[in-house]
This record gives C-alpha cells, structure tokens and sequence, in this order.
C-alpha cells in the first residue's frame, strides 16, 4: 500500500514539474530534488537497465572525467551540473507509472503559460496598437520565456496534443484538447518563433495527410493549396515577414539575413576554432571556458560595425550549436558519443511517427540553439527523448 503511494505521488510531483516549467523554474529545481527523495524511496528502480540511460551516462562520464583531468571542472560547474540534470530527469522518467499523467500536466502548463503572455500582449497592443514580435527587445518582457524556447515548447505541445486526441475516450474531450491545439498553434503565429511554426505546421500537414491518405493528385493539390496559403500569410504578415527577413528581392532578403541573423557571424567564429591549434580534435578544448573567450576575440576581430560589434560583446553569444558546443568541449569522443544516443533513438523510435518527429524537431533545436546551457533547454532534452523512449517501450511489452 506504502509503495503504491509513493508511486502515485512520484508521478503527481512529476505532473506538477511539468506543469510549472512554462511558468517559473524555481518550481521545476525545488520538485526535481523531492522527486529524486521519492525515488529512493521506491521499492523497484530503473537506473541503468536501459541502453539509453547507459549511453547518456556514458557520455556525461566522459565530458566530466576529461575536465577532472584537465582541472576545469570547478571552472564550468554551472554548465557540467546540467548534464547531471539531464541524467537525473531521463532516469526518473524511466521509472514512472501513468506517462499520460505528466502529458496532459505538460500541455496545461504550456497553455497556462500561453494565456498569461497573451494577457501581456493585448494590454501592450492596447497601449501601444501594435505587434512587437519583429525583432524587438520588448519580446522580452512580454512572453514568460525567451522565445525559440517557448515556441519549441509549443511544438511540442502540439504533437502531445494529437496523442492525447487519440487517447481520448470522450468526444467531449477531444474537442477541448483540439481547442488547446488551436490556440497554441495561434500563438505560435503570434509570436513567430521560426523554427518551431515550421515545424509545428510541417507536423500537422504531414499528420493530415497521413490520416486521410490522399490519392497521388488530391496529395499534390493539398499540398499546393498548402503552399500557397502559407506564403500568402508569410508575405503579408508584417511580423512574419520582418522574423523571416523576407524582402521585395531575394538579393535583398539575403543581404539582410546575412547582416540580421546572427548565428551567420557566431557560426563562422565558432568553427574557426577547429583549426586553431590548442584544439584536440580528439578530445576538445582543455578547458571549456576556452570556446566563449575565443568567440569574443572573434567577434571584436571579425565585426568591422562598432555598435553591432558592442552588442556581440555585450550579449556574449555562445556558439548557438549544441553540436558544435559538443565538439569543441569533447572534441571527437564526445561528439560520437553524443551521436549515438541521437541515433539510437531513431532506431528506437522508427515505427512511431510522433516519436520521431520530435526527436527531428529536437535534433533541429540543438542545430540552432546550445540546449544545454539553459535550464529549460536541459528540463526538455531530460525529458521528452526518455518519455517517449520509454512510451514505445511501454507499447511494446
């Protein structure tokens, strides 16, 4: 009776995590160490029986053994205590009961989340009668969390919503699922995050076509109509256009995105380290804090632009490449270590189509953003690869 409890409470504490991650990340930290005391109190762990639990550690063993070595790190503990984030939420997912519990949590944060950034701006539209979602500092102040992490979070939203579609035994509840769906999606155009509307519509189109399964010339027709209604929003879309930089001319689309878009200059000094010679290509960086000092000598070297200069210098961009990241701290090892995990799981999850596209909507994440430098970036990786990882094992049994 004991342990029956403990396991129905790991899983409430799991659902509230969850739920509070759009919301505050205070939260999230303090219920992450009640979780791990109630997991020593369950009677029947799962801690490395799993491959991937045994791979993840693999790599975290590695990138914590080699600054150990190199006595950096004490320097980069802020950084390395997120891996040991990452390693505990994976393993805690494995070793909880009702997976649709934490989902629906999950989705009721983030519309939770939607609606208070909502609220926030329809009283700035009231004050000010416009949209500030070009590309403007006032974002900030406005959505509970940075942008491209909200959106991915949305995304996600998105595709859980459709499972718990499916799961559903009541039309009664598919329908207030489809309505959270609707306005998350809405909200995704609202804010246009970029990476995460295309993925979100990509998934939903894909899912359509998946259900009805049109004919060769229905599917061609759909998929023009398609086409065609999203360039006419993008194109006359004010905020869309100015986030996706799109011009009167493609010469002149390009030359802006290239003058615009940051990770253009944060990409070029990021790989300029691999050939720099107190780089190992085996092993990486000796010490990690290497790869933000020299992105700063790039950017005050390669930024001829005073005032955009001081904002590189200012903001202190990291390399907006979990991959690359992986590279110049783990150099070779770590990179292939990190790989395989990413490639396991696409053989894991090859027969489920949810499952895949959101480790192909993670995977795209990490192209663009350093996940692992961010709490929520850490709370998402820890937590979905594993959930669905351990969903498909569920199913199979």
């Amino acid at each position: 009776m004991i342990i029956k409890r403990i396991d129905h409470l790991f899983d409430i504490v799991f659902s509230i995590l969850l739920l509070s991650l759009s919301i505050s990340m205070a939260v999230p930290n303090i219920l992450l160490g009640v979780l791990f005391l109630l997991f020593l109190l369950k009677k029947k762990k799962k801690i490395f029986s799993v491959l991937y639990i045994k791979l993840l550690g693999l790599f975290v063993l590695f990138i914590f053994t080699k600054a150990i070595f190199f006595e950096s790190f004490i320097d980069n503990i802020y950084l390395y205590k997120h891996l040991v984030v990452i390693l505990l939420l994976s393993l805690l997912v494995f070793n909880t009961k009702n997976i649709y519990s934490l989902i629906k949590a999950y989705v009721l944060g983030v519309f939770i989340g939607v609606i208070i950034s909502v609220v926030n701006i329809f009283n700035f539209y009231l004050d000010n009668n416009f949209f500030p979602f070009g590309n403007t500092s006032q974002v900030l102040d406005l959505l509970l969390i940075h942008r491209p992490y909200f959106g991915f979070m949305c995304f996600v939203a998105i595709v859980l919503i459709y499972i718990l579609i499916n799961k559903a035994k009541s039309k009664k509840e598919k329908k207030v699922f489809l309505i959270l769906g609707i306005i998350i999606l809405g909200f995704l155009f609202t804010i246009v995050a970029r990476l995460s509307l295309l993925l979100a519509l990509s998934y939903i189109i894909l899912r359509v076509i998946m259900r009805f399964k049109l004919s060769k010339t229905k599917l061609i027709f759909a998929m023009s109509l398609c086409i065609f209604v999203l360039a006419g929003i993008f194109l006359v879309n004010k905020n869309i256009k100015n986030r996706f930089y799109i011009k009167d001319s493609y010469k002149e689309t390009v030359k802006v995105l290239k003058n615009q878009e940051p990770r253009f200059v944060i990409w070029n000094c990021s790989l300029k380290q691999l050939k720099e010679s107190e780089f190992n290509i085996f092993i990486g960086h000796k010490n990690r804090s290497e790869i933000q000092d020299n992105l700063t000598a790039c950017y005050n070297l390669d930024i001829d632009n005073v005032s955009k200069r001081n904002y590189y210098l200012k903001t202190n961009f990291n390399t907006h490449n979990q991959f690359v990241d992986i590279f110049l701290d783990g150099g070779l090892i770590g990179f292939v270590l990190f790989t395989v995990i990413l490639l396991l799981c696409c053989y894991f999850f090859r027969n489920n189509f949810d499952a895949i596209f959101i480790l192909f909507g993670m995977s795209f994440f990490l192209l663009v953003e350093n996940l692992f430098h961010r709490q929520l970036g850490v709370y998402l990786f820890g937590t979905f690869i594993p959930l669905f990882y351990k969903m498909i094992t569920v199913q199979k049994e």
